[in-house]
């Protein structure tokens, strides 16, 4: 019997560093279809997803699976997969989102710093850093690197994320991608 591509979750309990591609996960999930991930990682202090899409209906999904079984999450690193942002129309992304509120029992007690880079403020990029700054007490730093053109726009998106309930008086910090 072949084993299915889930299954690798089941091997990673012990992991402490994990750095993996969207595509990878779009891999994964298209050929396993999990209700969430099989294992616990709880040992996982940092998580690195690069070319993360919250376009389609795999990235963001996987992402709040994996921050469930990781309690113990130090550290989440996300490099939008600019593709995203370019080719998608804000009204496309609704198709696909994720209602976090199906994960309000999770609590990020050890997550210390987000970091998300190509930061295109679509909902369910926003929802998504709200969600954090929501249930991370121990919250230092959230870094966002934006893929935006509009000062103006940046602008607006840290006004909302500086009024939303934050479980630690955490630092919240925009850059530009341009200048990094």
């Amino acid at each position: 019997m072949e084993p299915s591509n889930m299954e690798l979750f089941k091997c990673l309990p012990m992991i402490e560093h994990l750095t993996t591609s969207g595509y990878l996960i779009m891999a994964l999930v298209q050929a396993s279809i999990p209700e969430e991930l099989p294992a616990s990682l709880i040992h996982l202090k940092c998580c690195t997803i690069e070319d993360m899409c919250f376009v389609n209906a795999y990235g963001l999904p996987f992402l709040a699976d994996l921050i469930k079984c990781s309690p113990n999450l130090e550290k989440i690193k996300l490099e939008i997969n600019a593709d995203c942002c370019i080719e998608t129309k804000g009204d496309k992304l609704e198709e696909h989102s994720v209602n976090l509120e199906e994960y309000s029992d999770v609590w990020l007690e050890h997550l210390n710093e987000l970091e998300i880079k190509k930061f295109c403020n679509y909902k369910s990029e926003l929802e998504f850093v709200k969600f954090i700054l929501a249930r991370s007490p121990n919250l230092k730093k959230v870094i966002l690197v934006t893929w935006m053109d509009d000062k103006d726009e940046e602008f607006e998106m840290l006004k909302i994320l500086l009024r939303v309930p934050r479980a630690s008086p955490v630092e919240i910090s925009v850059e530009s991608f341009e200048s990094c």
